[in-house]
Order: C-alpha cells, then sequence, then structure tokens
C-alpha cells in the first residue's frame, strides 16, 4: 500500500503539501487513487488495511493483553487522522484561485501500470478475500 501511495505521489511530482492541493485539477483520477489508497492505509473498513489492524487486536485481546491493544487502538486514530488529512488536503481541498493556478492543464499521460496493479490490490483485497479463500 505504501508503495502505491508512493509511486502516486511520484507520478504527480508531489513534494509539498500545497503542491498535493494542486494535484487535484492537474490529474483527477490519479487523486482519487490516492484517496483510496490512503484510507486503505488508515484502516477503514470496507479497504484493505482494516484487516491486520482487526486481526492483530482481536488475538492481542484473546490473549489477555487489553492495554496493548488499547494502545495500539488509540495509536492508529492517530495514523488515522495523519492518512485522513493528506487524503483531505488531495481531494478536497483546492488553493486560492491565483492565476498560476487557472493556468495548469491537466496530465494526459499514461497511469503507470504497477500503480494501477497496487492500488488495486490495496484496495479490492479485503471485499475479495472471501471470494479467494472460497477458491483455493
Amino acid at each position: 500500500m505504501t508503495a502505491a501511495v508512493f509511486l502516486t505521489l511520484n507520478s504527480m511530482k508531489v513534494l509539498k503539501l500545497s503542491t498535493l492541493m494542486t494535484a487535484w485539477t492537474k490529474a483527477p483520477s490519479l487523486s482519487t487513487i490516492l484517496l483510496l489508497t490512503l484510507l486503505s492505509l488508515a484502516g477503514l473498513p470496507p479497504l484493505t488495511g482494516f484487516l491486520p489492524k482487526w486481526l492483530i487486536i482481536q488475538e492481542l485481546t484473546k490473549q489477555d493483553m487489553a492495554p496493548a491493544a488499547m494502545i495500539i487502538s488509540l495509536l492508529s486514530l492517530l495514523g488515522l487522522f495523519f492518512y485522513l488529512r493528506l487524503a483531505y488536503c488531495a481531494t478536497i481541498t483546492l488553493p486560492p484561485h491565483t492565476t498560476n493556478h487557472m493556468k495548469q492543464w491537466h496530465i494526459n499521460k499514461p497511469i503507470n501500470p504497477s500503480i494501477a496493479v497496487l492500488t488495486t490490490l490495496s484496495i479490492m483485497l479485503l471485499p475479495i478475500s472471501p471470494m479467494l479463500a472460497t477458491m483455493v
């Protein structure tokens, strides 16, 4: 999932939050991909990143390690805040309209195939896992 995020940021040439805010106007499809991958990294339930966190917390509670599970849950909320902030900057906010901002054009380059594969895996692996389990 992290590789998908970094490849997407690299292909959009994003180095700062201010350039991330202008990325939506230049490449809306890559910004959407970045949003979904960041939400998966945050561990939101319908996406792939949720299952590892859930299984770890569940196993810690089975082993009577509730304080460790509580600490991991709270630190997970801190990570959720970080990833939601990045997702918010990538898709929802727009910088003030300046003349330079208005002259930016859409990028019509094809998406790197590795970005497409990694993003698909990081977003869809959890919803299709029951289907994969029945095939094995």
